[in-house]
């Protein structure tokens, strides 16, 4: 039979409890564990809970997973796990026993009542959550850290064995039951829009990046991490400890490097500190020498961000604890799928997309599209044409075919406009959608130039429609009010006969889209070819 959590909190809170004289007893609990804090030492109780993903249920498992805790967390924190001991019953109450059972792992002692890992007690002042809370973290520590991490990870096991527990089909199933967990909390901790768009951008990614999964198993990426890598999780003093990693789940803590690396990047993230996320990202990739994984990462920290956003919510319906810590918990939850859903949105790497095709094609509208999915600027030449003319955007102009603001010159200045608008906001990490027609080589060619300035993914989505399709949409925007595109039927067999099809690039440059099709079909195959790593 399990202790009442209420009794090993309240009986193991007393100073007579511990071996050793102790002043003051303080408790930590989080929804899996209740912390003791007595002196120089920390005593850790498992609770005896199911979540699934975990199972304490019974002394003997309590028992095996406080020994696996005390191997694995040696790997990262030298010096600070000391042992493995029993909780007895005293004269008076629970106690901690002060036999070291650390090798004890075959049979329990007839005495134990539950088992408590003990750990050397750090300075909390030294913990980089703190740091960070007191400005003291720069982006040099950062640094130190990636390079920590990164040194871990090329160190850590791997196996035939921990690819199958951690490789594809385990990110595919535990992405799926954190999505089962958190959709009971809709309307709690976060609302169905988010839940959907960081849904639909996992399984999306995961289905068109199949390919770069399994590379990353057949070269060995998949080990045995830490599982839980967070600020709370890392104290700096004259060696970087790095503590409290996942023993309870092999699953869990099995993975791709970059899932267990990308955690931190989401908590820096989620606390604020974007550019030391930045930094630490470089830098752990850098010194993994995987700089071109920057859309993997970045899935991991949607991923990352998931995870806790459901152990907060976990936390938040844990019958233990306040009701303000649980609204606390609650709007902590919110904060981590508001970050997933930002992740979700992210385009890596920053990446220039063309809007190329005929007028009525449906470039604006897949623009719209993409960008209520995704993080995109749309540039649109037809604004900045009239914006250089000094015209409002929606007063239509009724021009001959290549005349007046729509001449050779007034084009060519109005495309370098737009270029040099796409190159500062490439440089800022801003993805963009050009919507204009791009009709021939040279235009295309120089929009490609300014992706190559700014380093960033060059892409043209080619909107393809008979004739009679694109008269029939010229004809009914006819009647719209508000559009700022001259576009119009009576020209169009002029652009026609004038357009070059962008063809002039390699396949996987262009995508060719049939605009005949319904929109959302478009945005959709347009939107998988933008979480495509390549």
């Amino acid at each position: 039979m399990n202790l009442p959590t209420e009794k090993v909190i309240e009986e193991l809170s007393r100073p007579e409890a511990y071996p050793y004289p102790v002043d003051k007893v303080e408790i930590v609990q989080t929804h899996i564990s209740i912390v003791f804090l007595a002196g120089d030492r920390v005593y850790k109780v498992k609770k005896p809970v199911d979540f699934g993903f975990l199972d304490f249920t019974t002394l003997e498992k309590r028992r095996k997973f406080c020994h696996e805790e005390l191997r694995l967390n040696r790997r990262l924190s030298p010096g600070m796990y000391l042992k493995v001991v029993a909780v007895t019953q005293g004269p008076v109450g629970l106690r901690f026993g002060d036999i070291d059972l650390t090798d004890e792992i075959e049979s329990t002692p007839e005495t134990a009542l539950d088992y408590a890992v003990v750990m050397e007690r750090l300075d909390e002042e030294m913990m980089l959550s703190e740091l960070l809370a007191r400005g003291e973290a720069d982006a040099g520590l950062i640094v130190s850290i990636a390079r920590r991490i990164a040194e871990f990870h090329q160190k850590s096991e791997t196996s035939p064995y921990i690819t199958r527990i951690g490789g594809t089909r385990a990110v595919k199933f535990n992405t799926e039951e954190d999505f089962q967990q958190i959709e009971s909390y809709i309307g709690q901790t976060l609302d169905s829009f988010t839940y959907e768009r960081i849904a639909d951008f996992t399984r999306t990614f995961m289905e068109v990046n199949t390919s770069l999964f399994a590379s990353r198993e057949e070269e060995g990426w998949i080990r045995d991490g830490h599982g839980d890598l967070h600020t709370q999780h890392i104290c700096l003093g004259e060696i970087i400890q790095i503590f409290d990693c996942i023993e309870f789940n092999e699953r869990l803590r099995f993975g791709d490097v970059l899932a267990d690396a990308a955690f931190l990047a989401m908590d820096l993230e989620r606390l604020g500190f974007t550019e030391l996320a930045e930094r630490y990202s470089e830098a752990y990739l850098v010194n993994m020498g995987q700089e071109d994984q920057t859309p993997l990462f970045n899935f991991y920290c949607c991923y990352r961000a998931v995870v806790r956003g459901k152990v907060e919510g976990f936390r938040s319906s844990d019958s233990n604890i306040t009701e303000d810590d649980a609204a606390s918990a609650r709007e902590s939850a919110r904060t981590f799928h508001r970050l997933a859903e930002k992740y979700a949105r992210a385009v890596l790497p920053p990446t220039m997309i063309l809007g190329c095709g005929l007028m009525g094609s449906g470039k604006t509208t897949l623009a719209a599209g993409l960008t209520e999915l995704l993080d995109i600027e749309i540039l649109s030449s037809d604004r900045i044409r009239k914006e250089l003319a000094g015209v409002e955007p929606t007063n239509r102009r009724r021009v001959p075919f290549c005349a007046d603001i729509y001449s050779r010159e007034y084009t060519d200045l109005t495309y370098s406009m737009m270029h040099e608008r796409a190159l500062d906001s490439l440089k800022r990490g801003q993805s963009l959608f050009l919507d204009a027609s791009y009709m021939e080589p040279g235009m295309r060619f120089r929009a490609a130039e300014t992706a190559r300035k700014a380093g960033a993914r060059f892409l043209i989505f080619y909107l393809k429609a008979d004739e009679d399709t694109l008269r029939s949409r010229l004809q009914a925007r006819e009647g719209q009010i508000g559009t700022i595109s001259d576009g119009r039927e009576e020209i169009l067999s002029d652009q026609a006969a004038a357009f070059v099809e962008p063809y002039e690039f390699p396949k996987g440059t262009v995508l060719s889209l049939d605009a005949s099709t319904p929109t959302d079909e478009s945005v959709r195959t347009a939107y998988c070819r933008l979480l495509l790593s390549n």
